[in-house]
């Protein structure tokens, strides 16, 4: 009897965390302080205590891995290898950093092409959405999603 009932705890445990290894992360939220979206209207209404080590300790972890990487996704905006392409590309993402402040703007030269490539996207679904919001604008001639190292979002 104890061993059928300690198989099925085994069992049940291991369910479990199979389960939510399988968890997925809702990108809406990515850079966001879920903490200040407690007291917005309609909201309700939460308690946190939080100590001031456990808020240091994470401040001081996101600033050591701010450098690091990761694999997600961007918007190429821009990309050609005439012999203006650097002045372009140039001009392309001067105008993008006005358009759009928030997102950041990478350019790159990979023998022969000159690229401009956009944002931070952990999810294709996300850089989709940006994409489908810049094809919209008809200001760019180029709009693809590419998959690329990404810098981890900022908190």
């Amino acid at each position: 009897m104890k061993k059928n009932s300690l198989l099925t705890l085994l069992a049940v445990l291991l369910f479990s965390v199979t389960a939510s290894a399988q968890a997925t992360v809702d990108s809406t939220l990515l850079g966001v302080d879920i903490l200040s979206l407690i007291g917005q209207k309609g909201a309700g209404s939460a308690s946190v205590n939080q100590s001031y080590e456990i808020r240091t300790a994470l401040s001081r972890h996101i600033s050591a891995n701010s450098h690091a990487k990761m694999q997600g996704y961007r918007v190429r905006i821009f990309f050609d290898s005439d012999r203006t392409a650097r002045a372009q590309s140039e001009a392309i993402a001067r105008n993008f950093s006005e358009k759009y402040p928030e997102v950041p703007v990478y350019r790159s030269h990979v023998s022969p092409y000159f690229k401009v490539t956009v944002g931070d996207f952990r999810t294709r679904a996300d850089a989709q959405r940006f994409a489908s919001r810049l094809t919209g604008s008809g200001a760019y001639k180029y709009v693809f999603v590419v998959k690329e190292q990404i810098n981890y979002p900022s908190f």
